[in-house]
């Protein structure tokens, strides 16, 4: 399939990496380790250019070469802003880390236990200020430039500050100006034989090139996957997938003309499918972007988009047009809309109410109220709930909801970062939860993810790149994680993703 370039495709504000407003952190020290021991051999950096092919693929532990402590979490703790310390090694997953590639050199650097990245406390480039925890959220404290030395070890150098990670004794991680005769600044990194995620199931097929993929099993058993460019696919064994050559909406509306002069008719293709099966009947939520002349398609031109409903009682129609759902005016003069009506994922909670999640990018993800006789938005209740925001990017929502532990979660899927840039791409899926269907949604850390919070569920790993675009299918064997990542042993080709979710003691979701 064709591959939409990242203006395309909903990402309406060029990708920037922002200074946010300082975040308040929790610092401490942990560990029972000396204080740092100064080297005589002044040890340089070896080029000014930052390594670049640190190993994605497995976990790594990273040792002081000073103290001869382990890289850690103080005192393992979930929490957000929790202290980065350093221990002795028990080869637990607080002392084991993944690097996650951001371009230019630079990398996050993700706890495999807590699954946050490093940071420094409340974003400070004062020399002294500690290593802490935090949610993905996209600042610039959470990038680090590894520089090898010239005996082997690495400087880690925080680009927010300019400062070097130390380990300043006691289990005190902070950052300091670059001193080349102290060993507390250098880092030695062991590749570990555990991957940092498990790899996708083998999936095969013409079926599975393919982006946004949604996901469900009819009743007969048979698995159908639908996703963005109109694609569908079925499979009988969750293996191989048979591309569908009919069965898609299409061609297009009527009424979609009137929203899109972008050829005959209006628009052919749609983005980020996903189905509902409910009272015999198949609702495929979709949503279509919305250009002013046929010279902008393929441009940046703001979140002027549309989601529509189509209904059948076959998993491959024929499609029957129900009508709007929600729009944005994106740049158009006099908007209104402050959110990008696109990415639909339709939900039913506990009482059998009927939700939509919605948007990306722009202020973020939104819910609405359904109406379960027609499936579009109810009429006794326009109100849109804000449940999602992270400037640095976030899109492309599922909520899935599930009992874990005797209690009933909404649990909130999204990818952050950029996608649709092959082996590029910077995409990850985080993961948040909820009781009740609107929120407030917060990550493991506490974090809302209003204020940019999330737990990363699953990120770049050796040849899967930009995994995102997911959804959550619930299968006979328990649920599955849907998503699509660009192959790295096929020059970047979107491919399907599947691994199965499983739920920890405190109700967490982490993939297998």
């Amino acid at each position: 399939m064709t591959v939409l370039a990242p203006s395309v495709r909903r990402r309406t504000l060029a990708f920037s990496l922002p200074l946010l407003a300082a975040l308040a952190g929790l610092s401490g020290c942990g560990g029972d380790d000396s204080g740092s021991q100064p080297s005589t051999t002044t040890v340089d950096i070896s080029s000014t250019t930052p390594v670049s092919d640190l190993d994605t693929g497995y976990q790594l532990r990273i040792v002081n070469a000073g103290t001869g402590a382990t890289l850690t979490i103080a005192g393992s703790s979930q929490v957000a802003g929790a202290a980065v310390s350093s221990a002795v090694d028990d080869a637990s997953l607080a002392q084991r880390w993944h690097v996650m590639p951001m371009g230019s050199g630079q990398y996050n650097i993700e706890n495999m236990l807590t699954h946050q990245v490093v940071g420094i406390t409340s974003a400070s480039t004062e020399t002294g200020a500690q290593a802490v925890q935090w949610a993905d959220n996209g600042t610039s404290d959470h990038l680090w430039a590894f520089y090898q030395l010239s005996n082997g070890n690495y400087a880690l150098k925080n680009v927010n500050s300019g400062l070097y990670l130390e380990d300043a004794g006691s289990g005190v991680i902070d950052q300091i100006a670059r001193d080349t005769s102290a060993k507390a600044q250098e880092w030695t990194i062991t590749v570990t034989t555990t991957a940092a995620y498990p790899a996708p199931m083998a999936v095969s097929g013409a079926g599975i090139d393919v982006h946004d993929p949604s996901m469900i099993q009819d009743p007969q058993g048979t698995y159908w996957l639908y996703g963005t460019h109109n694609t569908l696919a079925q499979s009988s064994d969750l293996t191989n997938f048979t591309a569908m050559t009919t069965g898609a909406i299409s061609p297009d509306f009527s009424w979609w003309a009137s929203k899109n002069t972008t050829g005959t008719g209006g628009r052919t293709d749609i983005w980020a499918p996903s189905v509902l099966y409910a009272n015999g009947t198949y609702y495929q939520y979709y949503s279509i972007p919305v250009y002013d002349t046929p010279s902008q398609v393929g441009t940046n031109q703001g979140a002027e988009a549309v989601i529509a409903l189509a209904t059948s009682p076959n998993p491959d129609g024929p499609w029957t047009d129900a009508g709007e759902i929600i729009a944005s005016c994106g740049t158009t003069p006099g908007c209104t809309t402050t959110f990008n009506a696109i990415d639909p994922a339709p939900y039913i909670d506990s009482e059998g109410k009927w939700w939509m999640a919605f948007g990306s990018w722009e202020d973020g993800i939104h819910v609405l109220q359904l109406d379960p006789a027609t499936g579009l938005q109810l009429a006794s209740d326009q109100t849109v709930y804000h449940i999602a925001r992270r400037d640095a990017g976030e899109e492309g929502p599922f909520i899935f909801p599930y009992t874990v532990g005797g209690v009933h979660y909404y649990y909130y899927f999204a990818p952050i970062n950029v996608c649709c840039q092959g082996t590029s791409s910077l995409y990850r899926i985080i993961v948040g939860r909820s009781t009740s269907p609107t929120g407030p949604f917060l990550d493991r850390g506490g974090l809302d993810l209003l204020n940019g919070g999330g737990t990363i569920l699953l990120s770049t790993h050796g040849t899967i790149y930009g995994p995102g675009g997911q959804s959550v299918m619930d299968s006979a064997s328990g649920p599955i994680l849907v998503y699509h990542y660009y192959d790295g042993t096929q020059n970047g080709l979107p491919q399907l993703g599947l691994n199965t979710l499983v739920f920890d003691a405190q109700g967490w979701p982490h993939v297998e």
